[in-house]
């Protein structure tokens, strides 16, 4: 699978992502989180619900696990599809930004 990521915009916690995955565009949301389904809404704003895609959340406690969850995640996602990854602390953060060759030493922290 063919993937390639550019950084649409920076939110208070971290990065949106539009990711190309072969023939189709999913939208990634990489952030500094605790593991909580109750703070999804306070990062995807609402027209990104509505869109009728799937939005997926990946919880990402450990840096070492994001290579395999990240590549889980994109091998389930449809086109249109919303991911957000909530990230422990900023090395998860980091190592999620990485699988998508990006650095967040363009960001705020």
């Amino acid at each position: 699978m063919q993937v390639q990521s550019e950084v649409l915009r920076t939110i208070p916690a971290g990065s949106v992502l539009q990711i190309s995955l072969d023939e189709h565009t999913v939208w990634a949301y990489v952030v500094l989180s605790e593991p909580d389904l109750e703070r999804v809404a306070e990062f995807v704003p609402q027209e990104q619900f509505e869109a009728g895609g799937d939005i997926h959340v990946m919880a990402i406690t450990q840096a070492a696990d994001a290579p395999e969850l990240v590549q889980e995640v994109l091998f389930n996602m449809n086109p249109g599809d919303t991911v957000v990854f909530l990230c422990n602390d900023l090395r998860s953060r980091q190592a999620v930004l990485d699988e998508f060759g990006q650095n967040t030493d363009l960001f705020n922290d």
